[in-house]
């Protein structure tokens, strides 16, 4: 819970510097979300989602991440159902700082930093079976290549119809390397999509 404040407190503060950037420059700040989904390898493996908020002043990069992984193994159908059953999940808060850069239409940035990991897995004994937890700090680290609007465009609801004036804020498609070092290591590839001020226009 402490966690996911310090996540919040720093997306509400880089919030505030963007406006604060509004207000001085008349220009948009740099300032962006994004989910992300993918799959990661390693001592912890398994299907790997979550988000992050970015805040970038000059060609510095700082991201709050949120992160989950989940390896699930097949049991069977019910029916028709297929049935899995969790033996590995992980949960990781993490405050990265890196470099941008951004070009027309796209950018590229790596970052690392520190991270809170809870994992849990399954302990499987003579037909008994439990989960045991593990609390852990990490290194977490990501390098992204993202694709947005190149000019100010006007918004486009389904991505079809075009309302209002054109705007600096935009979509944004990419892909992500992800990981974490800690007492459990995993390294994955994903697909991003974002929402928010890509570059000053």
């Amino acid at each position: 819970m402490g966690t996911k404040i310090i996540i919040s407190a720093v997306f509400l503060f880089c919030l505030f510097l963007g406006f604060a950037q509004i207000n001085k420059d008349k220009t948009n700040p740099i300032l962006f979300a994004e989910m992300f989904v993918g799959y990661s390898g390693g001592s912890s493996e398994g299907w790997t989602g979550g988000f992050t908020v970015n805040y970038q002043f000059k060609d510095n990069l700082i991201t709050g991440r949120s992160l989950g992984l989940s390896h699930l193994r097949y049991e069977g159908l019910f029916l028709v159902i297929p049935i899995y059953k969790q033996i590995e999940a992980i949960d990781e808060y993490a405050i990265m700082y890196g470099k941008r850069h951004v070009y027309k239409g796209h950018s590229f940035s790596y970052s690392a930093g520190l991270a809170t990991v809870d994992r849990a897995y399954l302990i499987e004994n003579d037909g008994d079976s439990y989960y045991r937890n593990e609390y852990h700090l990490g290194i977490p680290f990501e390098l992204n290549i993202k694709w947005f609007n190149n000019e100010r465009e006007r918004y486009r609801v389904y991505y079809l119809i075009p309302v209002g004036k054109p705007i600096a804020f935009s979509r944004s498609f990419g892909f992500k390397l992800m990981g974490n070092i800690s007492k459990t290591t995993f390294i994955g590839l994903g697909i991003s999509y974002g929402l928010g001020w890509h570059k000053t226009y």
